[in-house]
């Protein structure tokens, strides 16, 4: 059983308005339908994918944070977790139930910390099941991050990619990753995102007591 998050969350202000992010979901989607064509029962938990959810996999919508994290924890015994979705970090502390209207004045909203999916996901699962968290980060010190993640989360595997790059991560067909472990890195060059998904999938594989292999 291979469980998938993918896309990003949106963190309501007020009835019409929200905090979101970049995030079209394809990684996430791509590895879904790569695990899928392996032979997985893949469950795609999806926060507002703006491409179309591979055929053949059991999707569950999870427009915000609070919902990805219900529905991710609640399905967190498969036997492969990949957390590609962008979950946001914070969210409106007290979103207004209508639409703020436009008054000239200055709007002040205080912002309180998401559940750290991933870190509940590090804390919680049993021996034998593989853990894959993502980092998607800009400037000098992004890989260093990646690996502080792999260290804080308790995580098999950290992809991380470069977001500030226009030609790969967000928006974008193509990915270049670094593929950080506690054995060592792998870069995977530019790629097309459903090679990258197959990269990262024969990672995993090597990881499990019994192959993930494809058709």
């Amino acid at each position: 059983t291979v469980l998938v998050s993918a896309g990003g969350t949106r963190e309501p202000l007020d009835a019409v308005r929200f905090l979101g992010n970049r995030s079209s979901g394809r990684m996430g989607a791509a590895l879904a339908d790569e695990a899928r064509r392996r032979g997985a029962e893949v469950t795609l938990v999806a926060a507002n994918l703006s491409v179309p959810a591979p055929v053949g996999v059991d999707v569950v919508s999870a427009p915000t944070a609070e919902e990805l994290a219900r529905e991710t924890l609640s399905r967190g015994d498969a036997d492969i977790v990949l957390m590609a979705a962008a979950i946001a970090d914070y969210r409106p502390a007290e979103p207004a139930a209508d639409k703020r209207p436009k008054d000239g004045n200055d709007w002040t909203v205080t912002l309180e910390p998401t559940t750290d999916v991933l870190r509940e996901l590090g804390g919680r699962r049993e021996n034998g099941q593989v853990l894959v968290g993502f980092a998607a980060e800009t400037g000098d010190n992004g890989l260093e991050r990646a690996r502080e993640k792999l260290r804080a989360k308790q995580v098999d595997l950290i992809v991380f990619n470069d977001v500030s790059r226009d030609d790969i991560g967000f928006d974008a067909p193509d990915n270049e990753v670094v593929l950080v472990s506690a054995e060592g890195e792998r870069r995977l060059g530019k790629a097309a995102k459903e090679r990258i998904a197959a990269a990262i999938l024969d990672v995993v594989a090597e990881r499990l007591p019994k192959p993930l292999e494809g058709e």
